[in-house]
Protein backbone atom coordinates (compact mmCIF):
# COMPACT_ATOMS: atom_id res chain seq x y z
CA UNK A 1 0.00 0.00 0.00
CA UNK A 2 1.21 3.57 -1.06
CA UNK A 3 2.48 5.68 1.98
CA UNK A 4 -0.27 8.63 2.70
CA UNK A 5 -0.81 11.85 4.07
CA UNK A 6 -3.28 14.01 5.53
CA UNK A 7 -4.47 16.57 3.92
CA UNK A 8 -7.13 19.39 4.93
CA UNK A 9 -9.00 20.87 2.14
CA UNK A 10 -12.12 23.16 1.96
CA UNK A 11 -15.03 22.21 -0.08
CA UNK A 12 -18.56 23.66 -1.06
CA UNK A 13 -20.95 21.86 0.95
CA UNK A 14 -22.50 20.79 -2.53
CA UNK A 15 -19.19 18.93 -3.00
CA UNK A 16 -18.98 17.01 0.38
CA UNK A 17 -22.49 16.01 -0.19
CA UNK A 18 -21.79 14.51 -3.57
CA UNK A 19 -18.61 12.88 -2.05
CA UNK A 20 -21.03 11.49 0.59
CA UNK A 21 -23.19 10.14 -1.45
CA UNK A 22 -20.60 8.61 -3.68
CA UNK A 23 -18.96 7.05 -0.82
CA UNK A 24 -22.41 5.74 0.81
CA UNK A 25 -23.30 4.23 -2.86
CA UNK A 26 -19.90 2.41 -3.16
CA UNK A 27 -19.28 1.27 0.04
CA UNK A 28 -16.25 2.99 0.31
CA UNK A 29 -14.92 5.81 3.00
CA UNK A 30 -14.88 9.51 1.90
CA UNK A 31 -11.72 9.65 1.95
CA UNK A 32 -10.84 7.28 -0.70
CA UNK A 33 -13.48 8.63 -2.93
CA UNK A 34 -11.73 11.69 -2.17
CA UNK A 35 -8.34 10.38 -3.17
CA UNK A 36 -9.59 8.82 -6.33
CA UNK A 37 -11.16 11.39 -7.76
CA UNK A 38 -8.51 14.01 -6.81
CA UNK A 39 -5.79 11.48 -8.33
CA UNK A 40 -7.59 11.26 -11.44
CA UNK A 41 -7.90 14.95 -11.80
CA UNK A 42 -4.83 15.52 -11.89
CA UNK A 43 -3.74 12.63 -13.81
CA UNK A 44 -5.76 13.92 -16.55
CA UNK A 45 -4.62 17.25 -15.79
CA UNK A 46 -0.71 16.97 -16.36
CA UNK A 47 -1.84 14.38 -19.37
CA UNK A 48 -3.25 17.81 -20.37
CA UNK A 49 -0.39 19.86 -19.92
CA UNK A 50 2.08 17.83 -21.38
CA UNK A 51 -0.13 17.27 -24.65
CA UNK A 52 0.04 20.77 -24.94
CA UNK A 53 4.02 20.49 -24.43
CA UNK A 54 4.32 18.46 -27.15
CA UNK A 55 2.02 20.25 -29.66
CA UNK A 56 4.21 23.56 -28.54
CA UNK A 57 7.20 21.19 -29.62
CA UNK A 58 5.50 20.56 -32.60
CA UNK A 59 4.78 24.24 -33.40
CA UNK A 60 8.34 24.93 -32.42
CA UNK A 61 10.12 22.47 -35.08
CA UNK A 62 7.72 23.66 -37.98
CA UNK A 63 5.26 20.26 -38.20
CA UNK A 64 3.08 22.14 -38.37
CA UNK A 65 -0.57 21.93 -41.32
CA UNK A 66 -2.44 24.43 -42.69
CA UNK A 67 -5.79 25.52 -41.00
CA UNK A 68 -7.47 24.10 -45.08
CA UNK A 69 -4.93 21.02 -44.68
CA UNK A 70 -6.54 20.31 -41.35
CA UNK A 71 -9.82 20.91 -42.09
CA UNK A 72 -9.14 18.78 -45.29
CA UNK A 73 -8.15 16.10 -43.16
CA UNK A 74 -11.47 16.30 -41.01
CA UNK A 75 -13.45 16.26 -44.05
CA UNK A 76 -11.89 13.11 -45.38
CA UNK A 77 -11.78 11.00 -41.92
CA UNK A 78 -15.69 12.00 -41.58
CA UNK A 79 -16.61 10.91 -45.07
CA UNK A 80 -15.01 7.24 -44.65
CA UNK A 81 -16.85 7.09 -41.39
CA UNK A 82 -20.46 8.02 -42.68
CA UNK A 83 -19.37 5.33 -45.85
CA UNK A 84 -18.88 2.46 -43.45
CA UNK A 85 -21.56 3.39 -41.40
CA UNK A 86 -24.04 3.30 -44.68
Amino acid sequence: MAKTAALTLRVSQEVKDKLARLAAETDRTTSAVAQRALSDYLDHQLWMLDEIEKSREDFRQGRTVTHAEAMARIDAIMTKHRKDAA
